[in-house]
């Protein structure tokens, strides 16, 4: 498994500004090549190719390093088709199309034929032959399925409206991913600052003129456990910030990983940052810290806007941009914490949804969108690396079910860290209840979609709640007529009231 790990570079402002242009001239060769590769593949109905003639590309960079720079520009426009395939897929198969033409259309589809342009009437394409192998014009077998035109016609219309949908990859502000090709990772050399952990020979724009930019290492990535590969990427901010990051080769962990918690539930807020089934409470200062970057962000944006002035400045970026990394990095750390304790064999989060009315919209827009980010970048990277599998629940009226019976009131939480169930009198953390109410779906057999709404879910707790009140009258010793009196006080229960034998 590969890690990227951000380091220090050391260099100065003489290297510093030859990096920069450089990098500058790695965008604007990156945008003429995507550009190059778009009209192959609507022209020419070519697919993307990264050994693609460029050079009648200009560019003051060498053609090594035009070619590097294809490599990764090729890579990502892939990645944006077999996104929008997917979405090709989804909306044919919820179309009211009959399956046989669902079926050419997702042929066309998985072989990439939408711009396929045939001087006859039908195109051959056999289910043994080997995907994408053409032979001439047409794909013969005996056997096969039979595209027509008005199939290709349909296909590109459709294709075209998914894509009209979507912003195609801009590479404006695109990293340089580099192999030792164009940037060499030396160590300490002889002759040459001692201070400093590794020398980047960097190839420029200027012909055999290679910037020498000095790296310094840290405790935190020469402790991962793994192999330095010869790549890196610099990538340059908006306020012109130069940053380095090196490759490791992690070690797989899947096979020396042995769970010993079965299953771990986290419920993921504001206040407290995690809290478990277990009765964790993780990151109590986390509201705090969001209180302190929400003054820092806020104001300053709001007085540029009375200025008149655009909201984002090198200040602006620079205090979003520490709020991002304080969020990356607490989140990691709280999941590392959870696994190191527990060592789950899967972890159940709710559905994520980042909001609080003590902080602005605009920070609300933010924890929405870096928040939400990191913590499924970090769930995915503990799933691929240990095996932990990952499970999201519905989080609905998670904070008002009592854990213990299932009685579910608005009043039951009381303030904002006091839950008191009003049926059977429980009294635990509200943060603390929530994930056990995870606990409890994620065992259920047939457990609640992840998008069903809160109307049908509210529907089916009120509903298993009637149904077993006489067990939970016996259970916590009330008389039937005292349930149903505070039943009938709960507006949730208008609807189950009516299934009460004796009301």
């Amino acid at each position: 498994m590969d890690r990227t790990y951000k380091l220090k570079q050391r260099a100065n402002k003489g290297k510093q500004s030859r990096v920069i242009q450089t990098i500058k001239d790695y965008r604007a060769t990156a945008g003429l090549i995507a550009w190059h590769q778009w009209r192959c593949f609507y022209e020419n109905a070519k697919p993307f190719n990264k050994q693609c003639d460029i050079k009648h590309i200009g560019s003051p960079l060498s053609e090594r390093f035009k070619q590097t720079c294809q490599y990764q520009v090729v890579g990502t426009l892939k990645s944006f088709i077999s996104n929008r395939q997917n979405d090709f897929v989804y909306h044919v198969h919820r179309s009211s199309l009959d399956e046989t033409n669902k079926h050419r259309l997702f042929t066309i589809n998985k072989y990439g034929l939408w711009y396929h342009r045939y001087p006859f009437s039908t195109v051959y394409i056999a289910r043994k032959e080997k995907k994408g192998k053409i032979k001439g014009h047409v794909y013969t077998a005996k056997q096969g399925i039979t595209i027509t035109h008005e199939d290709l016609k349909l296909s590109r219309k459709i294709f075209n409206s998914i894509l009209g949908r979507h912003r195609k990859p801009s590479f404006r502000h695109a990293n340089m991913n580099l192999d030792n090709k164009v940037a060499v990772i030396l160590g300490k050399a002889t002759g040459k600052a001692k201070t400093f952990d590794y020398w980047v020979r960097l190839s420029t724009y200027e012909k055999g003129k290679p910037v020498y930019m000095p790296v310094q290492s840290n405790e935190y990535f020469d402790g991962i456990a793994g192999n330095r590969k010869n790549f890196c990427q610099l990538n340059l901010s908006d306020n012109n910030d130069l940053t380095i990051s090196f490759i490791k080769d992690v070690h797989d962990q899947k096979a020396v990983y042995i769970p010993e918690t079965d299953k771990i539930c986290v419920d993921i807020g504001l206040v407290t940052a995690m809290a478990t089934d277990k009765g964790d409470l993780f990151g109590r200062d986390f509201m705090a810290r969001l209180l302190y970057y929400d003054n820092r962000i806020t104001p300053l944006a709001a007085n540029r806007q009375r200025q008149g002035l655009p909201v984002r400045s090198s200040r602006y970026d620079r205090r979003v941009s520490e709020l991002r990394d304080y969020l990356k990095n607490e989140i990691n750390r709280l999941f590392n914490r959870i696994v190191e304790i527990y060592n789950p064999a899967e972890i159940v989060v709710e559905k994520l949804d980042f909001r609080n009315l003590q902080l602005s919209k605009r920070m609300n827009r933010l924890l929405s969108r870096f928040g939400k980010a990191s913590i499924v970048a970090k769930l995915e990277s503990l799933e691929e690396e240990f095996g932990i599998t990952i499970r999201y629940e519905n989080p609905a009226y998670t904070s008002q079910e009592c854990s213990v019976c299932g009685y579910v009131d608005k009043n039951n939480r009381t303030s904002q860290s006091a839950f008191n169930c009003k049926f059977c009198h429980s009294i635990l953390h509200a943060d603390v209840n929530a994930p056990r109410n995870l606990r409890k779906r994620s065992s259920q057999p047939t457990p609640f979609p992840l998008y069903m709404s809160h109307s049908n879910i509210l529907r089916e707790l009120t509903k298993r709640f009637v149904d077993s009140l006489s067990d939970m009258e016996r259970k916590h010793h009330l008389r039937h007529s005292d349930a149903v009196s505070l039943l009938s006080a709960n507006p949730y229960f208008a609807g189950p009231l009516a299934q009460l034998k004796g009301y």
